[in-house]
């Protein structure tokens, strides 16, 4: 449902505290919205993380399959 809202109750370090309370008076947004776009941004670099992960074991393992088939081609060219 938009604009559905729950809310969600943190601690944080007095640092980053400081750091979201910053940013959401020099952007005039609500400390909320500062810290709901930070989470839509580690998200996206978390999926980013693990699809990278995935395409390299797969480039991998396409590879190895790559290699192991001319191998077998190289033995019957051979014969």
């Amino acid at each position: 449902m938009k604009g559905h809202r729950e809310k969600l109750s943190v601690t944080v370090d007095p640092r980053l505290y400081r750091v979201v309370e910053r940013h959401a008076k020099r952007t005039k947004v609500p400390k909320s919205k500062v810290v709901e776009e930070a989470i839509r941004v580690w998200e996206r670099t978390r999926l980013a993380a693990l699809a990278r992960e995935g395409y390299q074991k797969m480039a991998n393992e396409n590879l190895q399959d790559a290699e192991a088939y001319l191998s077998v081609l190289d033995e019957l060219m051979e014969e």
